[in-house]
């Protein structure tokens, strides 16, 4: 599912949590990755998401979707 916040002007952002995952260190051993929130911005490239303090606590503008394509 993907989220995405009303002020976010340009069409196609949005994040999303990604499953828990594991990794496979250099000396062959797995490491379980913590669950991260990703984060697509409108030039397609994904990054984990580090959002500011007024986007986790404040911001009442979150909705379900993709920016630019506003639900009905």
């Amino acid at each position: 599912m993907t989220f995405a916040r009303r002020k976010w002007a340009q069409p196609g952002k949005f994040v999303w949590v990604a499953p828990r995952e594991t990794v496979t260190a250099p000396t062959g051993k797995e490491y379980p990755l913590c669950t991260t929130v990703y984060f697509k911005d409108a030039d397609d490239l994904v990054k984990p998401y580090a959002p500011s303090m007024d986007g986790m606590t404040e911001a009442d503008d979150w909705y379900v979707g993709v920016s630019g394509q506003l639900p009905e």
